[in-house]
């Protein structure tokens, strides 16, 4: 897909000066600057289900696609429904996906105004979100800065957990649990971050490439290198029982041999553990770089928001750019 958005970032099209993030970075979402002291940010996603509840399914969906725009420094402000559809389901389980997502977009303070519908042989939900953002803090992928700790906002997990699911031994306590954190929005790190500001210096949700892909991307686009620090990093419960079974879909597999080559680790980490740590997430968290010295004052005002997982996993260091170390 980066070849592909590589070519088409190349081909000649209008240009405009007021386009700040466009195709030609891996940021979350595009933004169009509109006057001196705000900027538009449009972003897109949806998914087929990862439960079998159809409310919780929408609520999940919904928080994804928002996570883009608060990924970027954002506010959601307005939301289009994204829906493929078999005509074989009832009316009754679509009416209750787009009841999740709308209590969602509501719970965000966005309007939900529409949307566009095709048929499908499988079910698939999502949005598109547009947010607004003061030009003077927007979070990019770019950014991170030597010296900088990174901040993880929500537990990992989700993935091994809907695996287990999908193939019917998951324990409903870890699946409860882990559907809870899924359809948390990730809000709390704008009113967190302006607390700290300007030492947020990049920030970038973590999904489908897994807590190191998507680290990969902040590297690579800052220069920098990151090393992550193992006992930190939080796991949602049960998530690491299942990683040990070796439970984990085909995605955290294909991230695993795509970034593996960026990425060492040390001995004392098993196959499982590092496999783990590839493990694509459903409306992840975010990972934010920021400054040494606000790092313990970010993580505390992010668990009194509500973000009660977050925590300091790593830091950024010189080094070859886009190389990430496991200890």
């Amino acid at each position: 897909m980066s070849e592909i958005l590589s070519e088409l970032s190349a081909v000649s099209m209008p240009k405009s000066d007021d386009l700040i993030v466009g195709l030609d970075t891996p940021d979350d979402g595009a933004i169009l600057r509109i006057d001196n002291d705000r900027a538009l940010i449009f972003s897109a996603d949806f998914f087929a289900p990862v439960v079998d509840d159809p409310v919780s399914y929408g609520r999940i969906a919904a928080s994804n696609a928002l996570s883009d725009i608060y990924a970027m420094g954002g506010v959601p402000k307005m939301a289009l429904n994204l829906v493929c559809w078999p005509e074989e389901l009832p009316e009754s389980v679509l009416r209750d996906v787009l009841k999740g997502g709308s209590e969602m977009v509501s719970d965000a303070g966005a309007l939900l105004v529409g949307g566009h519908t095709v048929k499908d042989s499988e079910p698939k939900y999502g949005l598109a979100v547009i947010g607004f953002v003061d030009t003077n803090m927007i979070l990019r992928t770019s950014g991170a800065k030597p010296g900088d700790l990174i901040v993880l906002t929500k537990a990992l997990g989700s993935g091994v957990i809907t695996t287990a699911h999908k193939r019917g031994i998951v324990n409903n306590n870890h699946l409860d649990e882990c559907v809870k954190i899924m359809a948390c929005n990730n809000s709390p790190i704008v009113e967190a971050c302006k607390m700290v500001y300007p030492n947020v210096h990049a920030g970038t949700d973590v999904t489908g490439y897994g807590l190191l892909g998507h680290a990969q991307e902040m590297a690579e686009e800052s220069e920098c290198g990151i090393i992550f620090n193992s006992d930190n990093i939080p796991f949602m419960d049960g998530s690491l029982e299942y990683a040990e079974r070796g439970i984990f879909s085909d995605g955290a597999i294909s991230n695993e041999d795509f970034y593996s080559k960026f990425v060492s680790f040390s001995d004392d980490l098993n196959s499982w553990q590092r496999t783990m740590l590839f493990d694509p997430q459903t409306s992840g968290g975010l990972l934010v770089s920021v400054e040494a010295k606000n790092a313990e004052q970010l993580v505390d005002v992010l668990v009194e928001f509500g973000a009660v997982s977050s925590a300091i996993v790593g830091e950024v260091v010189n080094g070859k750019s886009g190389m990430i170390c496991v200890k």
